[in-house]
């Protein structure tokens, strides 16, 4: 039960820190090239949405949607708090980042859990036995 509980820390983090940063009407040491504030979002929320896929414990691409789905939820609901933040706005844009590097951090998660690690382990296997 403990672990399940401490499997959600990470996404809660990033999550809180996703919060804290669209409170702020300016955000200091952003990139300055154009749509940059759109690479931010797309690689932020697709961190988040590994963190959530972690949480659910997602082994399949079949099942990659639920991290990818939770977390566009959560930036129409982040771009409407951005609305209400002066300085800022809500933009259908930042949302198909967000969403679109949701559905990227989804599909890594996946792939690091049933490709990466299993051949990791069977390399450290074989060599110890070596």
């Amino acid at each position: 039960m403990i672990k399940k509980i401490l499997k959600w820390i990470p996404a809660l983090i990033v999550a809180g820190c996703n919060f804290y940063l669209s409170s702020q009407q300016h955000l200091e040491h952003m990139p300055g090239f154009w749509n940059a504030d759109k690479v931010v979002h797309f690689f932020c929320f697709a961190g988040f949405s590994f963190w959530l896929a972690f949480a659910c414990n997602i082994k399949s691409y079949k099942k990659f949607w639920l991290p990818t789905l939770i977390i566009s939820l959560w930036a129409i609901t982040d771009e409407i708090h951005q609305s209400f933040t002066p300085g800022r706005d809500a933009s259908v844009l930042d949302w198909l980042s967000d969403t679109c590097g949701a559905a990227l951090g989804a599909v890594i998660f996946v792939w690091v859990t049933t490709k990466l690690l299993p051949a990791f382990v069977a390399r450290i296997k074989a060599n110890k036995r070596a």
